[in-house]
């Protein structure tokens, strides 16, 4: 089984090909920073980045989640709520190349 390990919007993914993978809002197109490849037993580590393997993905949905952060103190009538939403792409892997795109 193939898969990488990449670096996106400053998080670590190890991708397979066909894989969705949620990450913060990304610009298309989509730059994927390839750290390791493992191709059956046989792994290759870059130093710090491999140069060539290509990975293709493209952006299918941009969403926002909403996240509540709430104050509360007992006895004394005080409650707070504040929000924040942040930005999120969906991310489809749609092929791991081990060569130059043409």
């Amino acid at each position: 089984m193939n898969y990488a390990i990449v670096r996106l919007g400053g998080k670590q993914f190890r991708i397979t090909e066909g894989d969705t993978i949620s990450v913060e809002r990304q610009q298309s197109p989509v730059n994927v920073e390839v750290l390791a490849y493992a191709e059956g037993d046989t792994i290759t580590l870059g130093t710090p980045l491999l140069t060539n393997i290509t990975v293709i993905a493209d952006i299918i949905d941009e969403t926002t989640v909403k996240t509540v952060v709430s104050r509360y103190k007992s006895k004394s009538r005080y409650r707070k709520s504040n929000g924040h939403k942040q930005p999120f792409s969906t991310i489809k892997i749609s092929k791991i190349s081990t060569g130059e795109v043409k």
